[in-house]
């Protein structure tokens, strides 16, 4: 197995894939089908590849090297629009495939990939893994599954950025990392526990900083959110999937205050 580090990154990665590559087999979706008795095979063709934070895995336009797989850490997929804004297509958490489009294809990658934190990834060079799938038929039911998945994504990223009301994509997003990354608070509610700025959530709903700013700070200010130390806290998660759903619910008067506020922003 190769191992790749980019400046820096030994201080600041400490986990990293386990000694025991079979650990690793067993553990990722993607493996889940094949009989212990081929696992050494798979094992032989995983190399590691450490990231810190913001760090570029591949930009869109690149050629397919590799199929990744998150070990660790979290990376966001994001396409850049004509205007020069990014917009962030998914965003991949442990276990999670990303680039295997491109490598069916051997097409260029059709999207940036970027580290939101510290992030180990596994990787298969393309030829190996394309490999695989000649020898292991089966695998490929995983990455379809993963295709279907994100083609669903996409659609409804597409309708949710030609017909949905700002606020309610920004509460759609943060619902989705609270999913992806969330983590009992403390003191009460669900933490994002990943650095999510205001211009992710930005980039994530399709809107510009200044409207994911003015809509986070009415969401905190009613009790909705909360940002400790660079995080978001979820303190109402009904009242925000009601503002998701732009339904009603026992904080009817906020949510309809909430969307009288934001009229202005709806198309931003």
């Amino acid at each position: 197995m190769v191992t790749t580090y980019r400046p820096a990154e030994r201080d600041q990665n400490q986990q990293t894939l386990p000694a025991d590559k079979f650990k690793v087999v067993r553990t990722v979706p993607l493996f889940y089908s094949l009989p212990e008795r081929d696992w050494a095979a798979v094992a032989d063709l995983l190399g590691e590849r450490c990231f810190g934070k913001d760090e570029y895995i591949f930009f869109e336009g690149d050629p397919p090297e590799a199929l990744y797989i998150v070990w660790s850490g979290r990376v966001k997929l994001l396409r850049h629009s004509l205007e020069g804004r990014d917009v962030v297509l998914d965003v991949i958490g442990p276990n999670r495939m990303f680039g295997e489009t491109a490598v069916f294809e051997g097409a260029p990658y059709e999207f940036t990939a970027q580290a939101m934190e510290a992030t180990v990834l596994i990787s298969i060079a393309r030829q190996d893994f394309l490999a695989l799938l000649r020898r292991f038929p089966h695998l490929s039911l995983a990455v379809i599954a993963e295709l279907g998945r994100r083609l669903r994504a996409a659609s409804d990223l597409v309708h949710s950025l030609a017909s949905e009301r700002v606020e309610r994509r920004i509460a759609r997003v943060l619902l989705k990392m609270a999913d992806v990354a969330g983590r009992p608070n403390d003191g009460g509610g669900t933490l994002i526990d990943v650095t999510l700025t205001r211009q992710d959530v930005a980039d994530m709903a399709g809107t510009t900083v200044e409207t994911a700013i003015r809509t986070m700070s009415r969401l905190r200010q009613q009790g909705v959110i909360d940002t400790r130390r660079g995080r978001v806290v979820i303190l109402d998660r009904d009242q925000l999937q009601a503002v998701a759903e732009e339904r009603t619910s026992n904080s009817a008067p906020q949510t309809s205050k909430l969307k009288a506020q934001s009229s202005n922003d709806s198309s931003a």
